[in-house]
């Protein structure tokens, strides 16, 4: 498999975009929104987030060898005379994740999504350590589990990648649903339902709402979806799932934990 490149035909295909320069864009390896990680063959792409907008940034992208550079609409005038491929669009942040889809479906790779109140950090870690014993994996480092962490972590993966390990955070309506749509999963799992930003959510079945998107878009993606059968919010829902694997301690769980040991401390 050769190595990944976005494509002019991929930055047209950017919902708003209008492309300036597109004799001088040669097909790109490399995305980036730290211009401090820009290197040669690089497409930049400016976000502008709560404290820093990359819109400032660009001369040290390009400095650092970006050879295109993605924009708001509303910075046009302001880059006007820079002799590369600028891409204008209506949200930067939006172009980002269409362009990490379309990285998604480059990847020759078997994508896992994570969510959950509690553990999800945990099972990743987990999964990611288990899986990379056969196969070369790829997970989400840190807490870069947003709108903004899923595309990045996507586009940590190259052609080499094997799993893609995703977790997906939420502390708001519609975030799950927007990453899931980025990363379509083949398997996900939730682990549970707690309380965890229930202030946003206002009920644990508010909560399930949110992080079941994860499951919606794995079953549109044609995945499979691992549902705890301990958890009675989301086992409540589970005849709901034609592609489905239970787990649990009961014994009507497709695979049933047993708790081997106790130790002095309280451990399993």
């Amino acid at each position: 498999m050769g190595k990944l490149k976005i494509t002019l035909e991929d930055l047209f295909n950017i919902p708003s975009a209008v492309i300036y320069n597109p004799d001088g864009y040669s097909s790109l390896s490399s995305v980036q929104i730290d211009s401090r990680k820009v290197r040669k063959g690089t497409l930049f792409i400016a976000i502008k987030g709560e404290k820093l907008d990359g819109h400032d940034f660009i001369s040290d992208a390009i400095k650092n060898g970006a050879c295109a550079i993605v924009i708001n609409k509303n910075k046009l005038k302001r880059f006007s005379k820079i002799d590369l491929p600028i891409i204008a669009v209506d949200d930067t942040i939006k172009a980002y994740g269409f362009l990490a889809n379309v990285w998604r479906h480059k990847l020759n790779a078997k994508v896992i999504g994570i969510t959950g109140s509690n553990g999800k950090t945990s099972t990743k870690e987990i999964l990611a350590t288990l899986l990379s014993e056969r196969f070369n994996v790829v997970k989400t480092e840190a807490n870069n589990n947003n709108h903004i962490g899923v595309p990045l972590t996507i586009f940590n993966a190259d052609e080499k990648t094997e799993i893609l390990v995703l977790e997906h955070g939420t502390n708001h309506f519609g975030e799950i649903d927007y990453t899931a749509k980025i990363s379509q999963p083949d398997f996900a799992i939730i682990t549970n339902i707690g309380d965890s930003h229930i202030e946003f959510f206002k009920t644990r079945e508010g909560v399930y709402k949110e992080k079941s998107q994860l499951f919606v878009h794995t079953v549109l993606n044609n995945g499979t979806v691992f549902i705890n059968n301990d958890d009675p919010i989301i086992s409540k829902d589970k005849n709901s799932f034609r592609k489905k694997n239970t787990y649990g301690f009961t014994n009507s769980a497709d695979y049933k934990g047993v708790v081997l040991n106790i130790t002095d401390e309280g451990k399993t």
